[in-house]
């Protein structure tokens, strides 16, 4: 027979257990102590356990277990890109505990970094790289309309100059900032682009130094929004030890 449950009681000790756990956390604030150590330790083995379980149940369970058990070799079941390769890879990856024949578990090491790295550069390639290049592309006419935005006139000509100039000046900061192994060479050199009528003299310090002006700039909005972010996160948790105090004081269960 089942044992029943009090929902308030639950409740209860899952508010309990939440305080007692941001209360170990936040005592890092007094420096690394026990509570914060185990509450650390408690976070990690909780976060394992739950992606093995996902693990197990969205992988290895329906990709490698039941093809092993139903061994369905009909002609409409690739029973080798199903069950013989799986098996072979990680049998590979298992011979990386032994010492002499362990190299070869490197095959399955390597198929793993090359999808993985190959699914992010694709990512990449498709998420950033590629919209970056068409927003340096567009036209400045000032009588051309944004076809997602609709801005048009000079707002859509300031916006595209300054996604144009920070793109170009990031490149050349990270191409054209480097000393060539001179004690006192400048940061910034000028460079000659060659052209029909000789070397041109390229004023390349500028490109670089707006480069590094829009990189200083995206860094500090990176480190503003997560600041931002764990600031409230911590209004949140205090807001929280505020109100299961207080319910627990008066006999009140918070909504959630």
């Amino acid at each position: 027979m089942p044992i029943q449950l009090d929902p308030v009681l639950v409740e209860t000790l899952g508010t309990v257990l939440a305080a007692v756990l941001t209360v170990m956390v936040l005592s890092y604030i007094l420096g690394d102590n026990a509570l914060f150590r185990a509450a650390s330790y408690l976070f990690v083995g909780v976060a394992s356990g739950y992606a093995a379980s996902v693990a197990w149940q969205q992988v290895l369970e329906p990709r490698l277990v039941e093809p092993i058990v139903r061994l369905d070799l009909s002609p409409g079941r690739n029973f080798l890109a199903n069950v013989a390769v799986p098996i072979g890879l990680v049998a590979l990856l298992a011979l990386r505990l032994v010492p002499g024949p362990g190299r070869l578990g490197g095959l399955s090491v390597a198929l793993l970094i090359g999808v993985g790295a190959a699914t992010v550069v694709g990512g990449a390639i498709t998420g950033t790289l590629v919209p970056q290049t068409r927003a340096a592309m567009e036209t400045l006419s000032p009588f051309a309309v944004a076809p997602q935005t609709g801005e048009a006139g000079l707002e859509r000509l300031a916006n595209v100059l300054i996604v144009l100039v920070g793109t170009v000046g990031t490149l050349s900061y990270f191409r054209f900032s480097v000393r060539r192994g001179e004690e006192n060479a400048p940061r910034f050199g000028w460079r000659r682009v060659r052209v029909p009528l000789g070397n041109l003299p390229i004023p390349w310090p500028v490109l670089p130094f707006l480069g590094e002006v829009f990189i200083a700039i995206a860094f500090g909005v990176m480190f503003a929004g997560a600041l931002s972010a764990s600031l409230l996160y911590l209004a949140e948790r205090l807001q929280f030890l505020a109100g299961a105090a207080q319910a627990l004081v008066f006999g009140l269960i918070p909504g959630g």
